[in-house]
């Protein structure tokens, strides 16, 4: 057995040389690699040790495969990893036949070991699974009657960027003691032969299929859980080098404008950029286009993924041409704008608008989830309830408009009026908006308000909105996207932009966004139903009801992410305010102010 903490024990010297990394391990830095790994044999006790690139190596490994290692001794060693938060300590996912487990976190070189023993052989793929949330967050992806979902093996590493968490879902083995009549062991099989499946699962799609969706587009996936923005440049720092595109065949590579400034970063046309590429771009605010004459094959897929990090591309030159089916019509049109290297809200307006495009047109959860409503009929998409609790009827009508113009559809609003009659609606423009009026008297405490709005709901996710802020169009969507690509317990936007309403002026504060964090915006936060009832949901206090969830997210070791805060204005009006901070307190630290209101969104 293994003991955690320094003075692990282990059941042979050999086993223990391993963990002080006394013995050699093979490096799996890509897919082929970790390909001759897992298949060198079928049935191992002795230890094995395997040292990889990152997590997004670790994800492959964790892919269902037929042949596989098994082992009862896995040490896996990787050797770069960033903590995502200070305190993080990560998950063990389940292992059927757990022996011990030991984890050991070097934030200092950017190294995190693990090493896992069971009572019986088990799959090194298994296994890999299970090490993912110790490393990575990894929240479930939960929702009432989602169609179970499941990867065969030899689904191929195409399926993992159609996941919703960056764990792949294998067929689980049936319980002998719990079968059930018509029962399968999965509501829609992912990859192998359709023979398989109809042995295992009620549908079947094939990885091509599933990457498609429906209706079919041909236009290329882009897997969230590496091409995101996570951990880029703050917008208050200078900008880095200005950098240039070359193309030499297949070989790409990204060049400082300016010989000796910054470093180059080369990849492969025909490829998808890894995780260690998208570390790269963190620091490359923009790349100019403009020496392109044509497009080589594989590259128009290469910049839906560049763009989904926040980097910048742009002076694509008219002549060169892109087919529709290559890249987002809107992203094409963008790109083509000219752009300066800029601090601020005009680097993060011209960022996230081509971001949010190939997000949402090129990211594969969206395309399984519209061939899985296809093929069995039912949602896989979540469902947001949108919460709002009020004592000014009078501004429900202007909050419902600005949620009836979401891009993200699949949504509804529960408006609790808070000891006050119910608002009167008549003219308001609500393009079919789902919506709910539920009155509570004013004896009920304002957090008790806001959990009454959640029991009369029934979405996937929940926000809460603030009656007078401001909401742009893509408010909801934006949070969705960040719960996908961070897989964070709790998502949010922060109090980035504010409108000084006495004094007719808008500020710019410096937060660090796109990062995991502790601390968001009460009125534009997001979370799962199955995290909001784990943690209690909204105290029945009078106020910092926001804060006592957060300060719970804290207690019980889940982790929160902030993202960009396009979309969300905080509004300081003259009249009280349950959040009590001074003006002057609350323009510390900015460093953009502009004269009157000027909205934090693309096209307003």
């Amino acid at each position: 057995m293994l003991r955690s903490g320094r003075d692990a024990l282990t059941h042979d010297d050999r086993a223990d040389a391993m963990w002080r990394q006394d013995v050699p391990a093979p490096r799996l830095e890509t897919p082929a690699d970790v390909t001759r790994a897992v298949q060198v044999d079928t049935s191992r006790t002795s230890p094995v040790r395997l040292e990889v690139a990152d997590a997004d190596i670790l994800r492959r490994l964790a892919l269902p495969r037929d042949p596989v290692v098994s082992t009862t001794d896995l040490t896996i060693v990787l050797a770069h990893w960033e903590a995502p938060v200070p305190r993080w300590r990560g998950r063990l996912g389940q292992v059927r036949a757990l022996g011990g487990f030991d984890v050991r976190f070097d934030q200092k070189r950017g190294r995190a070991h693990a090493r896992l023993t069971t009572t019986e052989p088990t799959t090194i793929t298994e296994l890999a699974a299970a090490l993912l949330p110790v490393f990575v967050p990894n929240a479930p992806y939960a929702g009432a009657g989602f169609p179970l979902i499941a990867l065969a093996e030899g689904a191929g590493d195409e399926a993992l960027a159609l996941l919703p968490t960056r764990t792949a879902p294998p067929v689980e083995p049936m319980v002998d003691r719990l079968q059930g009549v018509g029962l399968r062991r999965a509501d829609v099989l992912i990859g192998g032969p359709r023979r398989l499946a109809d042995e295992l699962a009620t549908h079947h799609l094939t990885t091509h299929d599933a990457g498609y969706a429906h209706p079919r587009t041909e236009l290329p996936v882009i897997d969230l859980h590496v091409h995101n923005p996570i951990g880029r440049e703050l917008l208050f720092h200078p900008s880095p080098p200005a950098r240039r595109l070359a193309v030499d065949g297949r070989r790409v590579r990204i060049l400082p404008v300016d010989a000796g400034r910054g470093s180059t970063i080369e990849f492969d046309a025909q490829e998808p950029l890894s995780a260690a590429d998208v570390r790269a771009l963190r620091r490359v605010e923009s790349i100019d286009l403009s020496s392109l004459r044509a497009l080589p094959e594989g590259l128009a897929a290469r910049f839906a993924e560049i763009i989904a990090t926040d980097t910048i591309l742009h002076s694509l030159p008219k002549q060169v041409r892109i087919p529709e089916e290559a890249l987002a019509p809107e992203i094409t049109a963008i790109i083509r704008r000219p752009y300066r290297q800029q601090m601020g809200l005009e680097r993060d307006l011209r960022a996230v608008e081509p971001r949010r495009v190939a997000m949402r047109e090129h990211g594969g959860f969206f395309r399984l989830a519209s061939a899985v409503r296809e093929t069995t009929g039912y949602r896989y998409l979540p469902r947001v309830s949108v919460i709002l609790s009020t004592m000014r009827p009078d501004l429900v009508s202007g909050v419902l408009e600005m949620m009836a113009k979401q891009t993200y559809r699949d949504m509804e609003v529960i408006v609790v009026v808070h000891g006050v009659p119910a608002p009167s609606l008549e003219g308001a423009d609500l393009r079919g908006l789902d919506y709910t009026i539920v009155e509570v008297p004013s004896t009920v405490l304002f957090g008790a308000a806001l959990a009454e709005g959640v029991r009369r709901s029934s979405g996937d996710l929940i926000t809460k909105l603030d009656d007078d802020d401001w909401y742009g169009e893509h408010h909801v969507q934006d949070l969705v996207l960040a719960s996908l690509y961070s897989r964070a317990d709790i998502v949010g936007k922060t109090t980035e932009f504010l409108y000084f309403e006495e004094v007719h002026q808008t500020v710019h504060r410096t937060f660090a966004t796109e990062r995991y964090h502790d601390q968001m915006a009460g009125g534009a936060m997001m979370l799962s139903r199955a995290a909001f009832d784990a943690l209690g949901g909204w105290r029945p206090t009078p106020n910092s009801t926001d804060r006592s969830v957060l300060i719970r997210v804290e207690t019980q070791g889940m982790v929160g992410y902030r993202t960009q805060s396009l979309g969300y204005m905080y509004i300081r009006h003259a009249s009280k305010h349950t959040w009590e901070r001074t003006a002057s307190q609350l323009v510390q630290g900015s460093f953009e102010q502009f004269r009157g209101w000027r909205t934090p969104e693309v096209g307003y």
